[in-house]
């Protein structure tokens, strides 16, 4: 059951990830360097999620970015 729960959670990640993505065509006239450290800074958590070496932070900003994500 936690596997599954950690593909979910990366799987929201990287999807959510991509809205911070300054290479996506959509958003290749402009890099925004705000975007681009948040961009860097997930795909930095999904890294150390995936490994298993998040800090209590780590998780707390994890979770964070999920309700980010679902939030409309």
């Amino acid at each position: 059951m936690i596997a599954n729960y950690r593909d979910w959670v990366v799987y929201v990640l990287e999807s959510w990830v991509e809205t911070y993505n300054n290479q996506h065509p959509d958003n290749m006239e402009t890099i925004i360097e705000d975007e681009e450290r948040a961009y860097y800074y997930i795909k930095n958590l999904i890294s150390k999620f995936s490994k298993s070496t998040c800090s209590i932070e780590d998780y707390e900003d994890i979770l964070f970015h999920i309700w980010q994500s679902k939030a409309e």
